[in-house]
C-alpha cells in the first residue's frame, strides 16, 4: 500500500507544496515540488486573438485586460469560438475563442495556451483534439477492451460531440461501471462548456482546472493508498472535498503535532537535499554521478569504495546502480535522452543480465521509460517521456525569477 504526504516547505526563498509517495517500507517512490502560487494551468478562458504572426507560426491572445498569452498555431486546432468576428474560416485577429492554459508565465515569458481542451476525471482524460476512445497501453488487453466498450456505451456520441476519452492506468483496480460514469461526467462538463461558449463574456474563466497535486493523486489508484497525511488546512479541506464521496475517504488524515513537523517526521528536507546532489551512494559502496543538461542526462557508475576486482562484484554494483538509476529518474522527474556509463564488464552473459534487470526496473515507472540501445562506445541509452518539469528545472526557475 502506498502512503502520500502533502506539506509545504520553503526552498531558495520560494514556497512549495511537496507531494511525496512512499511504499510500505518507507522508501520514496514519487517526489514532486509544486510552487505555491496562483497557478492558472488547466483553467479555460474566453480569450481574444490580438495578433497572428505566421512567421513564427504563433498567435498572441489575451485572457484579461492585462494578460497576454502565447498560442502556437499548431495548437490552434478546430477552436471553439465564443465570438467569430471574421467571416473567414481560419482563425483571425479579433476572433474570440476558448483556450486552456498549459504553462504559467515564466519571468518575462507569457503563459502558454492551447485550443486543445482537456478535462480531467478521476480515471479518464477527455480531449477535444482527439475524438477516439483510447485506453492506457499499460492495462491488460482484456481489461482494456472491457473498459473501452463500457466507455463507448456511455459516450456513444463522442465523435459528433467533438471529444475523445483516454482511460488512464489508475483505472486498473476500479469498477468498470465507475470508470464509464467518470467518462460520462467529464463529457457532461465538456458539453456544458461547449453549449455555453457562444454566451460567454470575453475574459471570463469558464472552467477551473484541478491543481497540480490533485492531478498527481488522480494518477494513482486510490484503492492502493493506505493514507494521505497533510499538516495544511487548505490542502486538507480540498482533499476532503475531492475524496469525500468515497467510502474510504477516512484515508485523508490531518497531521497536527507542534513538537514534530510532518516534514521533519518523514525527512522531506533531507530527501530534497539528496535529490539535488550530483552523487548518489549505493549500499554496496559504489556510487552514481548524475549530470543533468537541458536535453540530455549523463549518468556515470563508479565502483568507488567497492574495490573488489571480481567480475561478480562488478555485476552486483552495476545491478544495484541500475535499480537506483530507475528510482532517481522517477524521483527527479528526469526526461528526454539518458546515457548511462556502467562499469565495464567482459562477460556477455553479465552484460545481458544487467540489461534485462535495467529493463525490468524501468518498466515499474508510471511514466513511459524506454530502453533504446547500447551505443558503439558502450553507453546505455534510454528515453523517458516528459510529463512534469524536472526537480532541477523547478528549483532553477525560482532562482532565476
Amino acid at each position: 500500500m502506498n502512503r502520500i504526504i502533502l506539506t509545504k516547505i520553503v526552498k531558495n526563498s520560494t514556497k512549495y507544496i511537496v507531494y511525496a509517495m512512499m511504499d510500505e517500507a518507507g522508501n520514496y517512490t514519487d517526489f514532486q515540488l509544486f510552487p505555491e502560487n496562483d497557478t492558472i494551468v488547466n483553467d479555460i478562458y474566453a480569450a481574444r486573438v490580438n495578433k497572428i504572426l505566421p512567421g513564427i507560426n504563433a498567435a498572441f491572445v489575451s485572457i484579461s485586460q492585462t494578460q497576454s498569452c502565447y498560442l502556437s498555431l499548431n495548437d490552434a486546432v478546430s477552436p471553439i469560438y465564443t465570438n467569430k468576428r471574421s467571416k473567414k474560416a481560419q482563425l483571425c485577429e479579433g476572433d474570440e475563442i476558448l483556450v486552456q492554459v498549459i504553462k504559467d508565465a515564466i519571468k518575462t515569458k507569457d503563459p502558454v495556451v492551447t485550443t486543445k481542451l482537456s478535462i480531467y476525471g478521476d480515471n479518464v482524460i477527455l480531449t477535444s483534439h482527439d475524438r477516439t476512445i483510447g485506453v492506457s497501453n499499460k492495462l491488460d488487453k482484456e481489461l482494456a477492451a472491457e473498459l473501452k466498450a463500457a466507455v463507448l456505451l456511455k459516450c456513444v456520441d463522442h465523435d459528433e460531440a467533438g471529444y475523445g476519452i483516454i482511460v488512464r492506468t489508475n483505472a486498473r483496480n476500479v469498477d468498470i461501471e465507475s470508470v464509464a460514469e467518470d467518462a460520462a461526467s467529464a463529457a457532461a462538463v465538456y458539453g456544458q462548456i461547449v453549449k455555453k461558449a457562444p454566451h460567454q463574456t470575453l475574459y471570463s474563466c469558464i472552467y477551473k482546472g484541478k491543481c497540480d497535486y490533485i492531478l498527481q493523486m488522480k494518477s494513482v489508484d486510490f484503492k492502493s493508498i493506505e493514507w494521505v497525511k497533510t499538516d495544511c488546512d487548505d490542502i486538507y479541506e480540498l482533499l476532503c472535498r475531492e475524496y469525500g464521496m468515497y467510502d474510504d475517504s477516512s484515508k485523508i488524515m490531518r497531521y497536527d503535532d507542534s513538537a514534530l513537523s510532518l516534514s521533519t517526521l518523514y525527512g522531506i528536507r533531507g530527501m530534497l537535499d539528496d535529490l539535488t546532489s550530483r552523487r548518489v551512494w549505493l549500499d554496496c559502496g559504489g556510487n552514481i554521478i548524475i549530470e543533468q543538461l537541458e536535453t540530455l542526462t549523463f549518468i556515470d557508475v563508479n565502483s568507488a569504495k567497492n574495490i573488489s576486482p571480481k567480475d561478480n562484484s562488478i555485476l552486483n554494483v552495476n545491478i544495484e546502480a541500475a535499480k537506483e538509476i530507475a528510482r532517481q529518474l522517477r524521483l527527479r522527474n528526469i526526461s528526454g535522452m539518458i546515457l548511462i556509463d556502467f562499469i565495464n564488464m567482459k562477460s556477455d552473459k553479465d552484460k545481458t543480465e544487467l540489461i534485462d534487470r535495467l529493463k525490468q526496473y524501468i518498466k515499474e515507472d508510471n511514466t513511459i521509460c524506454t530502453f533504446v540501445d547500447i551505443t558503439k562506445l558502450g553507453l546505455v541509452e534510454l528515453t523517458r517521456k516528459k510529463i512534469h518539469k524536472s526537480l532541477k528545472q523547478i528549483l532553477e526557475k525560482t532562482l532565476d525569477e
